[in-house]
């Protein structure tokens, strides 16, 4: 879930109504304005990110052939 809001006198103001219940714990992450998701990252975050992508990037296309289609899954897989 993300929340929005910004800092007014000094509390966190969320941009309209939220569903958690009191007591709930959150972490907030504070990025520069006009940010995109991935500029949150820290250097660690993104090298880890990155290695799984290279990762999944490795891993051999098991496709059957150019035959296959999205509509063919279920066949495929249940078999």
């Amino acid at each position: 879930m993300t929340i929005h809001g910004r800092i007014e006198n000094g509390a966190v103001v969320v941009e309209g109504p939220i569903s958690l219940p009191d007591g709930t714990e959150v972490t907030i992450v504070v990025r520069a304005a006009g940010g995109q998701a991935g500029d949150t990252m820290l250097p660690h975050e993104r090298a880890r990110y990155l290695a799984a992508l290279a990762a999944i990037d490795g891993v051999a296309n098991e496709n059957p052939g150019d035959a296959f289609r999205g509509a063919d899954h279920d066949s495929a897989i249940y078999q």
